[in-house]
């Protein structure tokens, strides 16, 4: 009979306890927020009983309970599916009246470098317009050149806008693990209105598709709008942020972030994104999850944020 490695909480129905005698590993977290009416997602580690990753795993090789009801598996992305990372980048008037332009061009040139060459990037400036500059690609060389014809744009930035149409245009569902990179300015934000329900609701969709955001500011006039849409988006997707007062500091800032996306990356490699599909739009108060295999060990979590920094 095989051994079962599994945590309990003392509100856990009778029906999970037959589930642990189903020859699964199973473990138990507390209830993740609603992903929209009726899906619900858990990050599962899956490892063997020496530690190693185990991979090839699909939906149909775990089991998913709220309440001790059995939820319909929707998709099992796999961990070691590389990110898809669109790079924001604000070249508006400010950047150029603080003659960081050429910081600019190295900072995101040093992301480009220093990120491991699995990871698509996408490369968009948000000055004056959304404009994409290089579409997704694994290619760094066509990324280098598209980094270094980077040139100051007109108008102000388009921070709110630039997310919200790439958001919508450059993703999608079948995407595993959506990165934003934004490098602003704290120039005057000219993106058309959103209320303070229309960010809310931007904000849970990017958490329902999974999706992390990394911001760096460079705040010119001592910190805007900027700072603050990039630290609320950043703690809601357990992002990176760091802001800076001079240009200059891009290269090093930009770099030490490539670093801990690719480190982090290694480190969530391991976790499944469980997505699934749940009969009311109201997550249930115990969760458990099980998967089919000879005694592997399972951790749940209820997202792959970063460390705190």
């Amino acid at each position: 009979m095989r051994n079962h490695h599994y945590a309990m909480s003392s509100h856990t129905p009778s029906r999970l306890l037959r589930f642990l005698t189903a020859g699964m590993t199973v473990a138990l977290v507390g209830a993740s927020p609603a992903l929209a009416q009726s899906q619900g997602q858990l990050f599962a580690s899956v490892t063997t009983q020496e530690g190693e990753p185990v991979e090839g795993l699909t939906a149909e090789s775990f089991q998913v309970q709220e309440d001790g009801a059995i939820m319909k598996i929707l998709s099992a992305d796999s961990g070691t599916t590389p990110m898809k990372v669109a790079l924001l980048v604000d070249n508006s008037e400010a950047i150029n009246a603080s003659n960081g332009l050429t910081a600019l061009r190295r900072g995101v040139t040093e992301f480009l470098e220093t990120l491991p060459l699995q990871h698509e990037v996408g490369l968009f400036s948000v000055a004056g317009r959304v404009a994409p500059l290089v579409d997704f690609t694994s290619d760094r060389d066509e990324l280098l050149e598209g980094a270094d014809g980077l040139f100051a744009g007109t108008g102000g930035t388009k921070m709110i806008e630039g997310m919200r149409e790439t958001w919508d245009r450059r993703f999608s569902s079948e995407d595993a693990w959506p990165v934003m990179v934004m490098v602003m300015t704290d120039g005057p934000e000219t993106s058309g209105n959103m209320n303070e329900d229309q960010f809310g609701e931007f904000t849970l969709d990017l958490l329902r598709g999974g999706a992390m955001v990394h911001v760096v500011v460079v705040e010119t006039r001592g910190g805007g709008v900027q700072s603050q849409i990039g630290q609320n988006l950043t703690q809601n997707t357990g992002g990176f942020y760091r802001s800076m007062n001079s240009p200059t500091a891009l290269q090093n800032t930009l770099a030490e972030l490539a670093t801990k996306m690719g480190e982090h990356f290694d480190e969530m490699s391991p976790r499944y994104r469980l997505l699934y599909e749940r009969p009311g739009d109201t997550p249930g108060a115990a969760m458990g999850a099980g998967v089919v295999g000879p005694n592997y060990k399972m951790q749940l979590f209820g997202d792959r944020r970063m460390p705190p920094q």
